[in-house]
C-alpha cells in the first residue's frame, strides 16, 4: 500500500467542504468523509487509477461532484487539491503547471 500525503492546502479544502456540507445538513459531511476514505484506500492500492488532470497530476472523482487532484510519486501519493469539479478549473490547472514546471 502506498502512503497518502496531503498538502496543507488540500487538507484545508477538504475541511472547508466538510464544514459546508455539515452546515447544510447534519451528517452530509460525515458521509463525504466516509466516501473519501474509501477512495483513498483504493488509491493507496492503485496509485495510477485516476485519469490525467494536468500531467503529471491525476484526478479521482468522489461523490459525482468532488475530485482529488494528486501526483503519484516514489515517496507516496501526494494530494494536491480537493476541489468541486463543477467550478472553473483553469486556475488550478495553472497552479499545477507552475508546481511541476
Amino acid at each position: 500500500m502506498t502512503e497518502i500525503i496531503w498538502t496543507a492546502g488540500a487538507g484545508r479544502e477538504l475541511q472547508e467542504v466538510f464544514e459546508e456540507l455539515e452546515h447544510a445538513r447534519e451528517n452530509n459531511g460525515v458521509r463525504l468523509m466516509e466516501e473519501v476514505q474509501r477512495m483513498l484506500e483504493l488509491l493507496s492500492a492503485q496509485p495510477l487509477m485516476g485519469s490525467y488532470f494536468e500531467k503529471p497530476a491525476r484526478k479521482l472523482l468522489i461523490a459525482h461532484r468532488y475530485g482529488i487532484i494528486y501526483s503519484p510519486e516514489s515517496r507516496g501519493v501526494i494530494v494536491l487539491s480537493f476541489v468541486d469539479m463543477r467550478r472553473d478549473l483553469q486556475p488550478l490547472r495553472k497552479r499545477i503547471r507552475d508546481w511541476f514546471g
